[in-house]
């Protein structure tokens, strides 16, 4: 018995480990986003439970409550909040230049 569980070691004959992608991630799945009042938002990075980095949202509802949604960070709200986070260099106490920038490109978007 020790031979084998020797050779299975040195030979990596280990049985394949079921590896389930997001057993662990805060976010299931990604919500569909339109405009909207976000107050917050929380980057996940990856780490021994989740393997992709989680984006969530705080926004106020109509009726004052908040509501946090997770969303995709790879389409375009998600890239541009993930690019913005890198370039304040994960400083949270400037989060809300990441959110201001993305109101003045929705507001210039619907000027147009």
């Amino acid at each position: 018995v020790a031979i084998v569980f020797e050779a299975m070691l040195i030979f990596d004959l280990s049985p394949p480990a079921t590896h389930v992608v997001g057993i662990r991630c805060k976010c299931p799945s990604f919500s569909k986003i339109q405009r909207s009042n976000f107050t917050d938002f929380q980057v996940t990075e990856v780490w021994v439970g989740c393997d992709r980095v989680e984006l969530t949202l705080t926004r106020i509802k109509l009726d004052n409550s908040t509501e946090t949604l997770c969303i995709n960070p790879k389409r375009k709200l998600g890239l541009q909040i993930l690019s913005c986070w890198e370039r304040i260099n994960k400083d949270k106490s400037r989060k809300m230049e990441c959110l201001n920038k993305q109101r003045r490109l929705e507001d210039r978007a619907s000027e147009d």
